[in-house]
């Protein structure tokens, strides 16, 4: 088997972006089309696929065909041949991941001296291969070592996986877990709530402590058994520790339950300071999430240090369902520092202040949270009428550092994979390129990926701190033409649909989510043949939502029916097509009063709520990319019943300045 080592020199040539232009018509097109009818032709005809291998030995993709036959072979693959690929991929990704792969196979096949040989220090691997590795330790007689590497395994409230039952069991059988470690692990099982996993690990407890383990593991497998039985428990420990998980986990079901059984064993047990203060924390977070009148009352019993930041947001929601503005003033007031930055506590500080007429005060606080770039940034400068301040950064181009990048191996397969679709693959070569660099580096390696439209690589890398300025490349104008016309189509402003289609898919556009949402707008297939039929389209399966252009067309058409359902309102149709509309009409029937900024905190699914702050910021930002301006944030949020009056050109826009800076930077 030949693994050639290409020339630092070709791997530039060919992926360059000044040259792509130029070579895709002949040799590059020529490779790119070879590669991927060489993979095709692996499983269905060798020969031929043999014949195309051979031809592309100056192709830097050309490894991905010989670790693609390894993998069909793999059961077959001889230390030999393994051997030989690992010398010519030795520090590359995809070196590592065949080494995974191997490593699995000489387990399945328990051949553990050639497992040893092939095991590498340092080398990341999931627990079921270092579950592996444990056995092959054991079988090659190094107890010591098997016994460090699963002492390091254990600590998880998860369950293990089943190559670790036969570690599991030597570690039983050698003493290599004391009770302290069960219950270590017990424990995480019970703050995982891991009721089997629980239970499990409590009867592996000596006899003597067998007994409080599986009262603790009971605790969270039927919380409101184990508070009945509780009425007679004696005060020790053991007993209350149990109480405690107990009463944290039936506050998530039945919070007056939880609340009734806190009244009596609250005075009966002799909780400890922090199992006191953990109960109290959940009894008044769940107060909150079940909308009951008294959560203030419970939200002042927990001490100010110990406000989780998931504990000031629900209290905020119940004060502002209320509207009770002096509970809003009160809980924003009383914040530790960290929470108390954030421009959404902020914002609601001044608006509680604003409805007191406090009006100096509020200017103040508004005055400050207008100046950020964000959802409740916008809000407070159309309060004031203020303008946005957007203040972008660019990264200067290193044409010598760039030119060096393309040079290395694994950035040159990362371009090249993603040039012909293989983006799984892409994505793992470009992470693994990236990792040991520079900030100089991988900011010259955005900049590789953004030419190649490969944004989500982008916008996933500049998540935080002054990389948020990098607007350009978070907020790409791709597919502008598709975007324009099927939102011009369908009523729809297109900064609306970029925002929505950045929110759902940061644009990857095949990729699949755990709800088996696919591509740019993440359709559901149900969804995607829905519209396809309404559009007179040909319906030809998930295929048809991995195309870009076809998800565009027919996500602006739900995206317009949601619109239609709430009369034209751009957050409501946005939580719609997160949540689904029969949620959001739940909620307009319990809510439906409130000021839509008011409205929009009170979702009580977080997923959504964020999600329509977030389109929402987004739309401001994509005006402002496509046409140099930014229409007010406000006018894009009309109060539950009031039809949308829609944003035009002709709608007055707000000025975008950057303070400070003049010239075209300035707006």
């Amino acid at each position: 088997m030949r693994f050639p080592i290409l020339p630092a020199a070709l791997l530039i040539v060919a992926i360059h972006p000044g040259a792509v232009a130029a070579a895709e018509s002949a040799p590059l097109a020529a490779n790119r089309q070879a590669f991927l009818a060489a993979a095709d032709s692996l499983k269905s005809d060798p020969p031929a696929f043999a014949a195309r291998r051979e031809a592309l030995d100056d192709y830097v993709l050309a490894p991905y065909l010989d670790h693609a036959r390894l993998e069909r072979d793999l059961a077959t693959v001889s230390p030999a041949d393994a051997r030989a690929f690992l010398a010519a991929e030795a520090t590359t990704q995809l070196g590592n991941q065949f080494r995974r792969e191997y490593l699995a196979e000489l387990a399945r096949r328990a051949d553990w001296p050639a497992f040893a040989e092939f095991d590498q220090a340092g080398l990341p691997m999931p627990v079921e291969l270092r579950c592996q590795r444990v056995q092959g330790l054991l079988a090659t007689r190094k107890r010591s070592a098997a016994r460090r590497e699963y002492l390091e395994i254990w600590p998880t409230g998860q369950s293990l996986p089943a190559t670790c039952d036969e570690p599991l069991a030597e570690a039983l059988a050698r003493d290599w877990l004391s009770s302290d470690a069960i219950w270590q692990r017990l424990r995480l099982a019970v703050a995982a709530g891991n009721a089997g996993l629980a239970g499990s690990l409590a009867r592996r407890l000596p006899e003597a402590q067998r007994a409080d383990g599986l009262r603790l593991a009971q605790a969270i497998a039927d919380p409101a058994g184990s508070l009945k039985a509780a009425a007679s428990w004696s005060d020790r420990p053991p007993q209350r520790e149990a109480a405690a998980r107990a009463l944290q986990r039936l506050a998530r079901t039945d919070i007056q339950a939880a609340r009734a059984h806190w009244a009596v064993l609250g005075s009966r047990l002799s909780f400890d300071a922090p199992d006191r203060t953990a109960i109290t924390h959940d009894l008044a977070l769940y107060s909150a999430v079940a909308w009951l009148p008294d959560a203030e009352a419970w939200f002042e019993r927990v001490p100010v240090e110990s406000r989780s930041d998931q504990l000031v947001d629900w209290q905020l929601r119940a004060a502002l369902a209320a509207r009770d503005w002096p509970a809003v003033l009160k809980i924003t007031e009383g914040l530790p520092p960290s929470m108390a930055a954030t421009s959404r506590l902020r914002y609601w500080r001044a608006r509680a202040l604003a409805e007191f007429r406090q009006d100096d005060q509020a200017r103040e606080v508004f005055s400050a949270v207008a100046t950020e770039a964000s959802f409740h940034g916008f809000l407070a400068a159309d309060r004031l009428g203020a303008p946005y301040v957007i203040c972008p950064r660019e990264i200067g181009a290193d044409p010598a550092r760039a030119a060096a990048l393309r040079g290395q191996r694994d950035v040159a397969r990362a371009l090249e994979l993603h040039a012909v679709g293989w983006r799984t693959e892409a994505a793992r070569a470009w992470d693994h390129a990236r990792e040991p660099l520079g900030a100089d580096d991988r900011r010259q390696m955005l900049l590789l990926a953004s030419a190649q439209a490969w944004h989500d690589r982008v916008v996933f890398a500049l998540s935080s701190g002054d990389d948020l300025r990098q607007y350009a490349l978070r907020f790409p104008l791709a597919e502008r033409e598709t975007v324009e016309r099927e939102s011009a189509l369908n009523g729809l402003d297109p900064a609306w649909s970029y925002a929505l289609i950045r929110a759902e898919s940061a644009w990857q556009p095949d990729v699949r989510s755990s709800a088996n949402a696919y591509g740019l707008m993440q359709l559901l297939p149900a969804t995607g043949q829905q519209m396809a039929r309404q559009l007179g389209l040909n319906w030809l399966g998930t295929s048809m939502l991995l195309d870009p252009q076809t998800n565009i067309r027919l996500g602006t058409r739900y995206l317009a029916q949601q619109a239609g359902r709430f009369q034209g309102s751009p957050w409501l149709a946005s939580a719609a097509y997160n949540a689904g509309p029969a949620p959001v009409q739940r909620w307009l029937s319990e809510r439906g009063t409130l000021p839509a900024d008011v409205f929009i905190e009170t979702i009580p699914y977080r997923e959504t709520r964020d999600y329509v702050t977030r389109v929402l910021a987004f739309s401001v930002i994509y005006d402002w990319r496509l046409t140099g301006q930014a229409r007010p944030l406000s006018g894009r949020l009309p109060d539950p019943g009031r039809p949308y009056a829609g944003v035009t050109p002709a709608t007055a826009a707000r000025p975008v300045v950057c303070p400070g800076v003049t010239g075209p930077a300035a707006s």
